[in-house]
């Protein structure tokens, strides 16, 4: 059986690879043939890559090339797409949704999701690739945790969703928030699973890990929206527990940082994150790999796509980790699990949970 996969996969951001490695890997398991759909939109492209403007128009080469020569920004974007070619098995590339609507890609069934992919904010619109509509009708449409990221849905987009949701065999969406939201657009039932990075276990990330040389202990702020709030309250574990700062972001922005990450790929940041003493996030997929690997974290909500991270906290009994800006009851012991037994034991159910509907939807 052949199955693709619509997902962010080229963005080069951590969460995004690793979701899409983890639901590759899921499938892999399974022996469902996993392809990777490389569909790299200017949109979503523009968001990390150096060579595309604020509006996503691709820059020309010759204003640029001597800029980027020896630019850090190009020497990541250049590692991340190693990273990507090495670890993802993708079909050719489609860079506007009407080449992808001409190609004949040969697919049993074709899984949409995880991550923001129904956030029309991050795809500048409605875009028919994430809703499968390129495919023919004889292929299996299944969304597995596709999310909205936010607590609603634009009307003009609501009809666009409902008409192309028709042709899904099965819908299943990451966070319990959007799962009304989405149910009344469609007849299918609609269910709520885990991102894909909580099908695998730790002994799975070992695997894709790579060590990284640290030069001393540190904390880990991992920040994916700049916020005066987390900059500050960092500061302060900092000073209070005196471990310098390890942030994504090639920039000083904490009083005492030692080197950033900002070069890793997301296999040398799963390193970091297991090296780190602790974590400090505002970003979902930060969230989840703390709990992976066991790390004393705490998480701030993103302004606009913060729903996903409260709706896993809550799910997973870890609601006293979510710090709020104004919280003036900062309890340094709400770094730690009590029970990390009953954590792995509820992600574990749920686990079970979201691999039956993989398994239903695919008719293994």
């Amino acid at each position: 059986m052949k199955t693709g996969i619509v997902t962010f996969h080229s963005a080069h951001n951590f969460g995004a690879s690793l979701q899409t490695w983890a639901l590759q890997k899921s499938l892999q398991n399974m022996e469902m043939g996993p392809v990777v759909i490389n569909y790299r939109p200017a949109v979503i492209d523009r968001l990390y890559h150096p060579l595309y403007d604020y509006h996503g128009i691709k820059k020309q080469a010759v204003k640029i090339g001597k800029r980027l020569k020896g630019n850090t920004s190009q020497k990541r974007s250049e590692k991340y797409d190693d990273f990507i070619q090495k670890n993802f098995n993708l079909t050719e590339e489609f860079t506007a949704y009407e080449q992808l609507a001409q190609a004949d890609i040969q697919l049993d069934a074709c899984i949409v999701g995880s991550d923001q992919v129904w956030n029309v904010q991050h795809t500048g619109g409605y875009d028919p690739a994430y809703m499968l509509e390129f495919l023919d009708s004889k292929v299996r449409k299944i969304s597995y945790a596709a999310s909205i990221g936010t607590e609603y849905l634009l009307p003009e987009s609501q009809t666009e969703f409902k008409r192309a949701l028709n042709g899904f065999s099965y819908v299943s969406v990451r966070e319990e928030s959007a799962r009304p939201l989405i149910q009344n657009l469609t007849n299918l039932p609609v269910k709520t699973v885990l991102d894909p990075t909580l099908l695998l276990g730790r002994e799975d990330y070992e695997r894709l890990r790579t060590p990284v040389e640290h030069k001393e202990k540190f904390i880990l702020v991992y920040m994916m929206e700049k916020s005066k709030d987390v900059i500050e309250f960092a500061n302060y574990v900092s000073r209070l527990l005196g471990l310098p700062i390890v942030q994504r972001r090639p920039n000083r922005m904490f009083q005492n940082e030692t080197e950033p990450c900002y070069m890793a790929t997301p296999d040398e940041f799963l390193d970091y994150v297991k090296e780190a003493e602790y974590v400090i996030t505002n970003s979902f997929h930060g969230t989840v790999f703390s709990i992976i690997y066991g790390k004393p974290f705490l998480s701030m909500l993103h302004s606009d796509t913060g729903s996903r991270t409260k709706d896993l906290l809550t799910l997973l009994g870890l609601e006293s980790h979510l710090l709020k800006a104004n919280d003036k009851t900062f309890d340094f012991r709400r770094f730690f699990n009590d029970d990390p037994d009953k954590t792995w034991k509820l992600i574990e159910k749920h686990r079970r949970s979201s691999v039956d509907f993989l398994k239903e939807a695919l008719k293994m």
